[in-house]
């Protein structure tokens, strides 16, 4: 023969319990997804950024150790728009670096095929620069058309103008303006 015990049903004063831990254990769940989604806000908004040595890639950089490049890098800050300057790995004479993703200067470049005399030219503190093709990427490069030596300045997209403003009131106060073109010809640079 088999015996079946049928549970009691429970009284009110016995489930006064449950309805504690249910609300205990929701309150907990909710709490860990307020902290975490507080947590992806915040290292959303404070990205880590890498302040170590950059690898910079290699160009064509003739006057790099022009007497007009010498002038400039001593001048260029150690912030620039609120970003820490960046060593270039392996010395990297005529670059500068500065943030993550960094805003990259190369002084001494070669002039490019782009620059003419009859290209477009953005002034920015009274200095002339050539917007170059950004070719797919993430970033947009200007040359100083109207210096002895020609800057590169690259510039991630989405990192505003602050940079440019300040790179080109350095690059102003430091080295002398001339003409981009004479006669219809391209002046060359003092490298050239």
């Amino acid at each position: 023969m088999v015996t079946v015990t049928r549970a009691k049903p429970a009284t009110d004063a016995g489930r006064s319990g449950q309805p504690w831990s249910v609300y205990a254990a929701l309150t907990v769940v909710v709490l860990a997804i307020g902290v975490a989604v507080t947590l992806g806000v915040i290292k959303k908004n404070n990205p880590v950024v890498d302040t170590g040595p950059l690898p910079v890639s290699t160009v064509g950089q003739p006057g790099a150790d022009s007497a007009a490049c010498k002038s400039l890098m001593p001048h260029l800050p150690s912030e620039l728009a609120g970003s820490p300057r960046r060593t270039i790995e392996g010395g990297g004479d005529g670059v500068a670096a500065w943030g993550d993703p960094a805003v990259i200067l190369r002084c001494g470049m070669e002039t490019p095929a782009e620059l003419t005399c009859s290209s477009e030219l953005t002034e920015i503190n009274s200095v002339k620069w050539l917007q170059l093709p950004d070719d797919g990427l993430d970033a947009t490069t200007y040359i100083a058309a109207d210096r002895t030596v020609r800057i590169a300045v690259t510039v991630p997209t989405g990192t505003g103008t602050a940079a440019m403003g300040d790179l080109s009131s350095i690059v102003g106060t430091t080295l002398a303006a001339r003409q981009p073109c004479r006669n219809g010809l391209l002046l060359p640079t003092d490298v050239e």
